[in-house]
C-alpha cells in the first residue's frame, strides 16, 4: 500500500504547487478502472489511482491563504493523551 500513499503525497504536492501558481485543482479517486482507462486512453497494464482536474477559476483569481484562520497547532494535536 506504500505506492498508494506515495501517489497521494505526490497528488497533494501537485495541488499545492498549482495553488502557488494561481491554478485551482480538484482530485478524485477512481472507482471504475475500466471506465477511467477508456476515457483517459490508459493501457490495461496501468492503474488509474487519482484524477486531478486543473484550471484557472473563472470568477476570481486564486490566491494562497496568507493568514489562515485556524486554531493553534497545539490545540488540535495531542501527544499521549486525548
Amino acid at each position: 500500500m506504500a505506492d498508494q500513499y506515495d501517489l497521494g503525497q505526490a497528488t497533494y504536492g501537485m495541488m499545492l504547487a498549482a495553488t502557488d501558481l494561481g491554478i485551482g485543482t480538484g482530485h478524485s479517486s477512481v472507482g471504475d478502472q475500466d471506465k477511467a482507462r477508456e476515457i483517459r486512453h490508459v493501457p490495461d497494464s496501468h492503474l488509474v489511482s487519482y484524477l486531478l482536474g486543473v484550471g484557472y477559476p473563472a470568477d476570481r483569481p486564486l490566491r494562497p491563504i496568507t493568514t489562515p484562520d485556524r486554531r493553534p497547532f497545539d490545540e488540535v494535536v495531542h501527544r499521549g493523551h486525548w
